[in-house]
């Protein structure tokens, strides 16, 4: 779990730095390393859906706009008498927009079917671009023929704007509807009108790639600054919880310390308390250690206590059990539910390991290796009991130990 942590913790920072020379670029990239650049694209298209949900009502109201001015267009009877077949037309070209705009209206309904944005937004995109930038080219009125270009301009600028395209994207929609219309009005014989639309559509598309360009830079740099934020966060947090787990660990052996024995140690006498459950106690002590590190050197009393500390480790098997060290030469195990022939078992378990460790221990009385003394006690707590009292007892149980040779276990149970 150790290694896992540290691996994640070096990729987080091998990603900040990645982020922070990205940001420093002075002008925009539009694509990032590897897996970054799925995460912003995934990022911009969560975005673009958004955007489009919350932005809907103006292409309604733009498309409605467009009805009105047609309508108005058409409201001079001398216009309708003149260019009968112009309002056909524009009947024709306000029937597929609607169709677009429909289709955009059902689909941003249900969410299952945002991950299929980018293209039932392109359809629908080309399906009006190409009925605006050809259907002009059927006017008999100039003057209106020269309106309603400006008119597909406008509505180009707000498929860059409102769809929220990125840059290639929206190149790709606007510039395969230009060549669509172009090959349109080339099959029907209107190739006279192809230079004005030449003009205006290849600059309508150039100022919306432009205006495209911009948004897709902020987008992709929102992103690197909220992503930059939260890997800052989750540095915090893990420096947070290192610094909480430095508290309450012992940095010789790793176990937990004596605060946290204090700490845990209370809540459970609490819970068994409570629930009338026992609650024991198994109180280790190196034997002979002061003689250990006169002859062995500090050095080795350390390893000596890590070696230790790696027996009574496993022995904290469930979730509320604790092996902590309690100072020097001195460990203890908190186990809660645990009765004092139970608490036995495990002080047994612990003194058979220890020995199968073989630690050399050239000054010990006991025997040519290290050993310990182990005191258990184990008692259901009441209101007319304090927690003290059970340490006492597990202290007690260890002095017995130690004053009856050493290198064995002593039970005090009251419960």
């Amino acid at each position: 779990m150790a290694v896992d942590k540290a691996q994640k913790a070096a990729g987080w920072e091998a990603e900040y730095d990645t982020i922070r020379e990205l940001l420093s670029h002075k002008f925009g990239l539009l694509r990032f390393p590897n897996q970054l650049e799925a995460d912003v694209r995934e990022y911009m298209r969560q975005r673009a859906v958004a955007t489009l949900r919350e932005s809907y009502w103006m292409i309604f109201v733009l498309y409605l706009a467009g009805v009105g001015l047609a309508v108005q267009q058409f409201a001079a009877p001398w216009r309708l008498r003149q260019f009968p077949d112009d309002f056909q037309v524009t009947m024709w070209m306000f029937t597929f927009a609607g169709i677009a705009v429909g289709m955009v209206a059902v689909c941003i309904r249900f969410q299952q079917l945002d991950r299929w944005h980018i293209w039932y937004i392109s359809l629908a995109s080309m399906i009006a671009l190409i009925c605006l930038t050809i259907g002009p080219s059927f006017y008999d009125d100039p003057e209106l023929r020269q309106h309603a270009s400006y008119f597909a301009i406008y509505v180009l600028f707000i498929l860059y704007g409102v769809a929220n395209l990125r840059l290639a994207q929206g190149a790709v929609i606007g510039f395969t509807s230009l060549l669509a219309s172009f090959a349109i009005l080339y099959a029907v014989d209107q190739t006279n009108e192809m230079s004005m639309l030449m003009q205006y559509g290849v600059m309508a598309n150039l100022v919306g790639c432009g205006n495209a360009y911009v948004l897709e830079v902020r987008d992709r740099r929102l992103y690197l600054q909220s992503r930059m934020l939260e890997l800052e966060k989750r540095q915090l947090n893990r420096l947070s919880e290192r610094m909480v787990q430095l508290a309450r660990e012992d940095g010789l052996t790793g176990l937990a310390n004596r605060r946290h024995f204090n700490d845990s140690f209370l809540v459970e006498w609490e819970r068994a308390r409570r629930e009338q459950q026992s609650l024991a106690l198994v109180f280790v002590d190196v034997d002979h250690f002061k003689a250990y590190n006169d002859n062995h050197g500090h050095l080795e009393g350390d390893r000596a206590l890590v070696a230790v500390a790696a027996a009574i480790k496993p022995l904290a098997r469930r979730a509320g059990d604790l092996a902590a060290r309690y100072g020097g030469e001195e460990f203890v195990l908190l186990l809660p539910n645990t009765a004092a022939i139970g608490a036995r078992d495990v002080a047994d378990e612990l003194l058979a390991a220890i020995d199968a460790r073989k630690i050399p221990h050239k000054a010990s009385s006991v025997g040519p290796f290290v050993s310990v003394s182990i005191g258990v006690a184990s008692m259901i707590p009441d209101v007319h009991l304090a927690p003290s009292q059970l340490i006492d007892l597990a202290d007690a149980a260890l002095y017995a130990a130690k004053e009856g040779g050493r290198h064995q276990v002593v039970v005090n149970d009251l419960g």
